[in-house]
């Protein structure tokens, strides 16, 4: 043998991945990227459901203490029932302040239409202030009087259409005014 041959057997062999390895590799990185890409996308309905159930409460809560804190000072107070003594929740509640630092009272108008909660806003003399939708998609709105004495109690209750559960908020208020 000569000197040349010896050096082609010594040298190694360069060897390539074949078909069948390459073709494994790929089917186990595709499976991999498939799982990956499952749960990024369940880990990011489940963070937008969250996030909406986050916004509807906090919209609903806010909405409430709204409610609580006119309720509360309120010179008056009025709803509108059905002839069965139900509250109607498109009639509202309306709710008049006392009169501010420039002497204005204000009439806030709590009331339903088409799923959302609005709340409008007028002067005592009914100049529109605003009419903007406080919260969306609502399932029920209701408001009761508790009792027949002073001071005046009402009951008012908020339920969003939500999943899995709806979202309910309820609060009895104890007017401080007599009206």
């Amino acid at each position: 043998m000569t000197t040349a041959e010896l050096r082609i057997r010594k040298t190694p062999r360069r060897r390539a991945y074949t078909l069948v390895e390459m073709m494994i590799a790929l089917s186990i990185f595709a499976f991999a990227s498939t799982a990956i890409s499952t749960l990024m996308f369940a880990s990011y309905n489940t963070n937008r459901h969250v996030k909406g159930m986050a916004d509807s409460t906090s919209q609903a809560e806010l909405t409430m203490r709204r409610i609580i804190e006119l309720a509360r000072s309120a010179i008056d107070l009025q709803y509108v029932v059905n002839a069965s003594g139900v509250f109607n929740p498109a009639g509202g509640l309306s709710i008049k302040t006392p009169a501010d630092a420039s002497g204005i009272p204000y009439i806030f108008t709590y009331y339903v239409k088409n799923g959302d909660l609005y709340e409008k806003i007028q002067t005592a003399a009914l100049t529109d202030v605003q009419d903007l939708v406080v919260i969306s998609n609502i399932k029920e709105f209701k408001v009761e009087r508790v009792g027949d004495t002073f001071p005046r109690v009402h009951n008012i209750e908020v339920e969003l259409h939500a999943t899995p559960v709806p979202i309910m908020r309820r609060v009895s208020i104890t007017c401080r005014n007599p009206f």
